[in-house]
């Protein structure tokens, strides 16, 4: 069958797509074909920002007659090899400067863009040592003392980030440019930069809107028989402000209502962007199929679940660092460590949310666990576990505690999972959205369970399914509706309840 991944999450390049396209697929977070992230300039000490200062306007030409105030700047876009300036000019008729003008030059005759407070350049076409990039300015604040500018990432117009290349191209053109990445702060992670939540809910709208608009022209210009598109907004959201949003976790009922006001516009813009691509791309003969890969719960949000098992690991002599000092997180993906492990003192460590893997001899490179040791090391572990009280709960806060060979009937298997799982109780004194806790959880007015909406030929209408689904039964369900035939490896089952006729 041949495919469109449009933002289709978890391929890479070079691709192995040979019958269809490929739009992008690299992560939520970060990008390996854009010319630059997003990027902050500030006259504060924004984290993560760039510095930049004002100066007189001395030696600019054309200064607009109605400036009784000018100040002169300067900007750097694009990476260490593929850089250019951009010349600042803000302006002011009697008092402060409140118009920022973006020029090529120190000339205000032909600005690239002109810009008020909270206001957007349009977007603007670059060239990087040959390579055109596109990107768009906000601007945040500015006066005399005060300067915050905001870039969005910029990716080139060509080439690099489709198969086959000349998509690329054909969707800057016919789409607009594109935006593989936003500005994204999480629980103090900043990736590229952060403006604030305005910013971040105006570039979701952006990428929903790219997204149905490419959707509407792939699916008419390239031959297709299945169609993926992944959006990542509503992980961004609820990984960002999940804390905020649960009522049991936010602190005051105005700080839950805001936030869950903002959860709310982005299912509403998934909503806009799902609707205009079934109004617009879909036939009455088509399979629609919306999923989500979890939910998120609220959590408060003193430290991270992985940092708590770690502490039980180091506190029980299981885990050993190079150093004395430890020190303290609060939830954030990726998990930061806190220094080099020694290797040959550990006997296990917590890796990838939910996992402890023991450091076995003739295992691993420097396994110190003799094998003839290894279950009673595992049994002190899992007792290390069960007897520590978190200090919120006033209890043992696993709802699971699993040896690698009982967890096979969860689904979890194989020679890559951890030797324990660990899965943790909502509203404790540690915390994480997603990822360490059972799928089946709920917390206050957040769930973990995942989302799965279907409609299209073949499927039962204005039903909601009462008995467990597993995301594994989505794709044997799509093959079965498409009469595609079932993989050997397949491990889920079709969804017999959610069709017209049961199996067909």
């Amino acid at each position: 069958k041949k495919s469109i991944l449009l933002k289709w999450g978890g391929p890479t390049y070079p691709v192995t797509v040979t019958e269809g396209v490929q739009v992008d697929g690299c992560f939520c977070i970060c990008c390996d074909h854009e010319i630059a992230g997003p990027k902050r300039f500030s006259m504060s000490d924004q984290p993560t920002s760039h510095p930049i200062e004002w100066a007189p306007a001395d030696g600019w030409a054309n200064v607009p007659d109605s400036a009784t105030q000018a100040l002169a700047g300067e900007i750097e876009l694009g990476n260490d090899e593929d850089k250019i300036n951009l010349h600042l000019l803000a302006i002011g008729a009697g008092g402060d400067v409140d118009t920022l003008l973006i020029c090529s030059a120190t000339d205000a005759a032909e600005p690239l863009a002109t810009m008020t407070v909270d206001e957007y350049s349009p977007w603007l076409t670059l060239s990087f040592s040959g390579r055109e990039g596109t990107v768009r300015l906000k601007l945040l604040d500015i006066g005399e003392k005060a300067l915050e500018l905001y870039a969005t990432q910029i990716m080139p117009t060509v080439g690099g980030w489709t198969y086959p290349e000349n998509v690329a191209n054909e969707l800057v053109t016919n789409v607009g440019p594109f935006l593989q990445r936003v500005g994204y702060n999480q629980r103090g992670a900043i990736y590229g930069a952060w403006a604030d939540m305005a910013t971040l809910l105006d570039e979701i709208d952006y990428q929903h809107d790219w997204f149905a608009s490419a959707a509407k022209y792939l699916c008419e210009n390239y031959d297709h028989e299945l169609f993926f598109l992944h959006s990542h907004a509503p992980d961004y959201i609820q990984d960002a402000i999940m804390p905020e949003s649960e009522p049991l976790t936010a602190g005051s009922p105005e700080i839950a209502e805001e936030h869950l006001g903002y959860v709310a516009r982005v299912y509403e813009s998934c909503d806009r962007m799902v609707g205009r691509i079934v109004d617009k791309v879909a036939t009455a003969d088509d399979l629609i199929v919306v999923v989500s890969d979890h939910g998120c719960i609220g959590y408060h949000d003193v430290q991270s679940g992985p940092q708590m098992v770690k502490d039980i690991l180091e506190d029980g002599g299981f885990l050993v660092y190079e150093g004395d000092d430890r020190e303290e997180h609060v939830s954030s993906k990726p998990s930061r460590g806190r220094g080099a492990i020694d290797w040959s003192r550990t006997k296990a460590i917590w890796h990838d949310t939910m996992y402890i893997y023991m450091n076995v001899k003739g295992r691993q490179p420097e396994g110190c666990i003799e094998p003839e040791d290894y279950e009673a090391v595992r049994n002190d572990i899992i007792q290390a576990l069960l007897e520590y009280k978190d200090p919120r709960l006033g209890c043992c806060p696993f709802t699971l505690v699993m040896r690698r060979e009982d967890a096979a009937m969860l689904g979890l298997w194989g020679d890559r999972v951890g030797d324990i799982m660990v899965c943790v109780l909502p509203g404790g004194d540690y915390g994480e959205g997603h990822g360490n806790v059972l799928p089946t959880e709920t917390f206050g007015l957040s769930s973990i369970q995942a989302t799965l909406v279907m409609a299209g030929p073949g499927v039962r209408q204005g039903v909601t399914l009462t008995h467990p689904v597993w995301l594994t039964d989505v794709a044997p369900t799509i093959a079965h509706l498409m009469n595609i035939p079932a993989p050997a490896t397949m491990e889920g089952a079709v969804l017999n309840a959610a069709l017209e006729d049961g199996v067909r």
